[in-house]
C-alpha cells in the first residue's frame, strides 16, 4: 500500500471540517449502489493533533496490524485520502459552527480514544458500536447540530433492510460549504 495521495490544503482546514471519500473497494460500491443521488462512500471528521491533521472515522477492512477489530480510527489526513483508499475526495465545513465544530471534533477524537468498535448492523438506535455516518452526525447533534436534516435512506437488499444514514444523506446540507475538492 502506498500513502501517495492528492494535494492537500492543509492550511485551509478546521477541527470539525468533515472529510468525505469514494472508495475503492467494494464495499464503497455498494454504499454509492444504494446512495442513489450520492457521490461519496465514506466520511469523517477532521481533527488537528500536535500540528498535524487527522481524519477520526469509523471503517470496517482497514487494520492497522495483525488482530487489529473493525473500530473508530484514527487516521493521518494524508492517509484517509491516500490513493489505494480514495478515488475521489472532498473537505467541507459548516457553515457558522467554528465552535461546536470543533466540539464535535473533540467528541469524535475521545470515542476513538474509548476504541468504540465499528457497527456492522448499521443500527442508528445503538452508539455503543458507529459506522461513519453515525459517528459524525452523532458528534455534530451532540452539538445540537442536524447534519442530515432528518434525511435517512430506505435500503432494502439481502441483508440489509430498512433505513439507513448514508454520506449522501449529509453531504447535502446546505449549511455544508466546500473547502477542497478532487
Amino acid at each position: 500500500m502506498t500513502d501517495e495521495s492528492c494535494y492537500l490544503p492543509a492550511d485551509r482546514f478546521c477541527d470539525g471540517d468533515i472529510a468525505f471519500r469514494t472508495g475503492t473497494g467494494l464495499t464503497s460500491q455498494v454504499v454509492l449502489a444504494a446512495d442513489k443521488d450520492g457521490v461519496y462512500s465514506h466520511i469523517g471528521i477532521l481533527k488537528k493533533i500536535d500540528g498535524k491533521w487527522y481524519v477520526v472515522h469509523a471503517v470496517p477492512g482497514e487494520a492497522d496490524f495483525i488482530g487489529d477489530v473493525d473500530r473508530v480510527k484514527l487516521d493521518a489526513v494524508e492517509r484517509f485520502f491516500a490513493r489505494d483508499r480514495a478515488s475521489k475526495g472532498a473537505v467541507m465545513r459548516i457553515k457558522d459552527e467554528a465552535e461546536k465544530a470543533g466540539r464535535a471534533a473533540e467528541r469524535a477524537y475521545e470515542l476513538y480514544q474509548k476504541g468504540v468498535l465499528f457497527d456492522h448492523k448499521y443500527d442508528l438506535t445503538d452508539t455503543t458500536q458507529m459506522y461513519c455516518t453515525e459517528l459524525v452526525n452523532h458528534v455534530f447533534q451532540k452539538e445540537g447540530i442536524d447534519l442530515p436534516e432528518g434525511r435517512v435512506t430506505p435500503i432494502h437488499f439481502p441483508g440489509f433492510d430498512g433505513d439507513y444514514l448514508l454520506p449522501g444523506d449529509i453531504a447535502c446540507n446546505e449549511k455544508l460549504h466546500l473547502i477542497h475538492i478532487f
